[in-house]
């Protein structure tokens, strides 16, 4: 057993009875799992067949405030089923929209998810060992934070347990990562990134460098997957291209998959041929 995976054992075996006060349900049927500035975080969780314990992933949408319908578009349901399909329990979170509340809320909102779920994993049929990410566009950017950030980096509130909320692979499906090259529309900056941010990049770019995730990649991050269209009109691809240039120099392990095409995220059979390779990352990372 790696130490990182002792380490998160001990403190799910402390932490667990003093989490499980937030497992109740939530009235659209989720969990709650946070309940930051009084406001209910919930999560839905969907498992494989058979018994567990299941290694779970944790799945961002590209909106935090998705409604039930969400997850029964194309999208969402192939992603959700091919997932379950080969062995995980998906944990899809709810968390702050961008533009309503600033960043870093919700970073800090996926590292609330991964420590409730681990600090239940044992009532929910859930391996707490084993726990990746990821994340569709905004929810992409997200669950990179997640793998890169640590307890040093200033996104854990006192009291929480920094080790217990980090994740053991990402995957990112058009997610942009890279904010300091100002390789962006200026409709992604004025309808995206300044509500998140506060500030323009002209304004501040070294405010964009902090809340990139490169700029905490170490070598002790887990395995990442980046899934992007090579003429991305949204989000360029030379953002996933940086960012994987940042994670190889800092000793990561990452893998860089350029699909052809100008969309953004993709459906049908085409995602479901990009999940195949999905599968296999997440088998070669959570499966040890």
């Amino acid at each position: 057993m790696t130490r990182r995976r002792a380490a998160v054992l001990a403190v799910v075996c402390g932490a667990g009875v003093l989490a499980a006060w937030l497992a109740w349900p939530a009235p659209d049927g989720g969990i709650v799992y946070a309940a930051p500035g009084g406001t209910p975080l919930t999560l839905e969780i969907d498992y494989p067949a058979g018994p567990g314990p299941h290694p779970v992933v944790l799945f961002a949408p590209h909106r935090g405030d998705w409604d039930g319908s969400f997850k029964r578009e194309d999208r969402c349901r192939i992603l959700v089923k091919a997932l379950t399909r080969a062995g995980y329990a998906v944990a899809t979170i709810h968390y702050r929209l961008i533009g309503a509340h600033p960043f870093p809320a919700q970073i800090k909102d996926g590292k609330a998810a991964v420590r409730w779920l681990r600090a239940n994993a044992g009532r929910l049929g859930l391996a707490a060992d084993r726990v990746g990410a990821i994340g569709v566009s905004a929810g992409g950017y997200g669950v990179c934070m997640l793998g890169t950030t640590g307890p040093n980096d200033g996104f854990d509130d006192p009291g929480e347990e920094p080790v217990a909320g980090r994740v053991q692979a990402v995957v990112a499906l058009g997610a942009p990562v890279d904010w300091t090259g100002g390789e962006w529309s200026t409709f992604v900056e004025a309808h995206y990134l300044r509500p998140f941010l506060g500030k323009t990049f002209a304004e501040d770019p070294a405010l964009y460098a902090r809340a990139s995730p490169g700029a905490y990649a170490t070598s002790d991050d887990p395995p990442v997957l980046l899934v992007h269209s090579a003429h991305d009109q949204l989000v360029p691809v030379a953002q996933a291209r940086t960012f994987a240039a940042k994670l190889r120099r800092a000793g990561v392990t990452v893998e860089l998959v350029e699909e052809a095409g100008a969309e953004h995220v993709w459906g049908g059979p085409r995602l479901e041929h990009t999940l195949t390779s999905v599968v296999k990352f997440l088998d070669a990372n959570l499966r040890r």
